[in-house]
C-alpha cells in the first residue's frame, strides 16, 4: 500500500455579465456653501442618471452615498504663513449595468459631467456559483488523474480517496477581451473573469 498526495487545479475564463460603474464626485472651493451646492447638483445629476438606467432595464442596481464635506489647509505658494483653506465636498454613486454595450457611453457621459469613473466587471451570482462548482469538480478530477498516474508508475492502483481539501479557489482579475465600442467615446472592451479552484488529495493504493 502507498499513500499518494496529489494536487488538482482548474481555471476557466468567462465573459463578464455585469459592469459596475463607480462615479466619484469631488468639488473644491474656497467657499464652503459653493462647494456643497455644486457637489450636490452633480451628485443628484449622476444619481438621477443611474436611476434612469435602472428603471429602463439597462442596470440592475444602483446606490448613492451621502455627501461629505471637509476642509483642506495649505500654505500659499512661496509663503510659510499665509494659509489657504479649501472646502471639499465629495460623494460616490454606483450603478451596475447589465447592458454592456453602453458601458463606454455611460463612462464618457459621467466623466464629461465632472465625475471620476471606474469600471469593475463581474458575473451574476447564480452563474458564478455554477462556475465555481464546475471548477471544483474539474480540480478533483485532475487530482485523481495525477494519483492514478503515480499509482500506475508504481505498478499499483488507487483503491480509495483518503481525503480531499480545498487548496485555493476564487476569482482572478478581469482580463480585457474584444467588445463593441461606440464612435463618440473611448473604446471599452468587455472583460473576462477567471474562475479557479485547487484541491489537495490523499489517495491510498493497493497492488493490482
Amino acid at each position: 500500500m502507498t499513500l499518494i498526495h496529489a494536487v488538482g487545479t482548474s481555471e476557466s475564463h468567462y465573459r463578464a455579465e455585469r459592469a459596475t460603474v463607480t462615479a466619484r464626485i469631488s468639488i473644491s472651493s474656497a467657499d464652503r456653501a459653493e462647494s456643497i451646492a455644486k457637489a450636490t447638483a452633480l451628485h443628484n445629476r449622476v444619481a438621477g442618471r443611474a436611476q434612469e438606467l435602472r428603471a429602463g432595464g439597462d442596470a440592475t442596481w444602483h446606490a448613492a452615498d451621502p455627501l461629505s464635506t471637509w476642509a483642506r489647509k495649505s500654505f500659499a505658494e512661496g509663503s510659510k504663513s499665509k494659509v489657504i483653506i479649501e472646502h471639499i465636498t465629495s460623494s460616490v454613486v454606483r450603478v451596475k449595468l447589465s447592458n454592456l454595450s453602453i458601458v463606454g457611453e455611460i463612462v464618457a457621459e459621467l466623466a464629461a459631467a465632472g465625475a471620476e469613473t471606474r469600471v469593475d466587471w463581474s458575473l451574476t451570482e447564480d452563474f458564478k456559483r455554477q462556475c465555481e462548482r464546475r471548477a471544483r469538480t474539474a480540480a478533483v478530477g485532475e487530482a485523481r488523474q495525477v494519483a492514478d498516474d503515480y499509482a500506475e508508475a508504481l505498478g499499483e492502483r488507487v483503491e480509495r480517496v483518503v481525503s480531499i481539501s480545498d487548496a485555493q479557489a476564487g476569482f482572478g482579475g478581469a482580463h480585457p477581451r474584444a467588445g463593441a465600442a461606440g464612435s463618440a467615446e473611448a473604446q471599452v472592451t468587455v472583460a473576462e473573469i477567471t474562475v479557479r479552484a485547487s484541491v489537495k488529495g490523499e489517495f491510498e493504493t493497493v497492488a493490482p
